[in-house]
């Protein structure tokens, strides 16, 4: 089932791939993607997508193309979560045709400023923009061998190991790479077949395809904030008049989360906590620790009322426990 609301602007598309239990990030991504100006396509591959989500793409001003996911596609693609984490970079092949550049997403994800010109860099240069990460992979474990054979040099460092998403590339140019990060882990018989994770597998196939010379790894804080970046002094976002920057000055683009949920926003404090007192040794000076823990409890306070804000934007869905029904809200 495809469904297409409106006529679409541009010849740029995200691609992103989600569950039913995710339905609160992907409510909170899309509306902010409008909030921010996006004209660009979205294509949603789904699984188990309530009605009252997709029945209001409609709201959003741009273009967005619903694939239900059936039961059978994601029983032969070994999982939900394979076909959420690592089929996506197949998608974005399969629709390349008519799109100049695309862009694969995290369901996740929340923008802050519209990333057009990335759709642009990407489709003028060819190259692969998307945000390193903070350790990066030598290939030398088994699992990055296809039938035996080790598709990237064995002992190779990656200097441009880069996050799932986003990641902006001409989809039509790197076909193969995104097509193969996919077959290798499909075909093959079970004793040899790829099992690299899904990040590696991605990383692999544009090593291979496009060659390190044409990948650009983007700051991880100015697109993801993993690792309780958001959080830390001197790197923790701050509002600049609206729209949010690092406290040293660099822009962001959209952060990565599981802001729905009080468990995880409690985690990224105490590790962020945890952090501050085993490499600052900060727990030393209440004083020092106290005023860290003030900083972080800000950024996250910060971080989630614009999320909570984008929830409410435009789609709004009912407020529970999309995981674990069963559950509280807050469990």
């Amino acid at each position: 089932m495809r469904i297409n609301w409106r006529t679409g602007m541009g010849n740029y598309a995200f691609v992103v791939g989600a569950t039913g239990s995710y339905s609160p990030e992907l409510v909170a991504m899309l509306n902010s993607l409008d909030y921010v100006g996006n004209k660009a396509d979205v294509h949603i591959y789904g699984i188990d997508i309530e009605p009252q989500v997709f029945e209001q793409f409609g709201k959003l001003g741009y273009l967005v193309d619903f694939h239900n996911v059936s039961e059978q596609e994601w029983q032969e693609a070994k999982g939900r979560s394979e076909v959420v984490c690592r089929k996506r970079y197949w998608y974005a092949a399969e629709i390349a045709k008519d799109y100049d550049a695309v862009c694969i997403l995290d369901a996740d994800l929340i923008w802050v400023r519209n990333p057009i010109n990335y759709f642009i860099m990407a489709e003028k240069t060819g190259l692969i923009f998307g945000p390193g990460k903070e350790q990066n992979k030598v290939y030398d474990d088994p699992h990055h061998q296809f039938n035996g054979e080790w598709l990237i040099p064995q002992g190779y460092y990656n200097h441009n190991d880069l996050c799932n998403c986003p990641v902006f590339l001409d989809a039509n140019k790197h076909n193969e790479a995104l097509r193969k990060s996919w077959e290798w882990f499909i075909t093959g018989n079970p004793d040899t077949n790829f099992r690299a994770p899904d990040m590696d597998a991605m990383n692999i196939a544009f090593l291979k395809y496009a060659g390190s010379e044409n990948i650009v790894a983007l700051p991880g804080i100015q697109w993801l904030g993993t690792n309780e970046q958001m959080l830390k002094p001197y790197m923790r976002a701050v509002s600049d008049r609206g729209l949010f920057k690092t406290e040293s000055g660099i822009q962001i683009y959209c952060y990565h989360g599981q802001f729905y949920h009080k468990k995880w926003r409690d985690c990224q404090l105490d590790n962020r906590h945890n952090c501050a007192s085993g490499y600052l040794k900060a727990d030393k000076h209440p004083e020092v620790i106290g005023n860290l823990d003030g900083q972080a409890s800000g950024a996250m306070n910060m971080l989630h009322e614009y999320f909570r804000k984008m929830l409410d934007y435009k789609i709004v869905i009912e407020k529970k426990n999309y995981r674990h029904p069963e559950l509280p809200l807050d469990e």
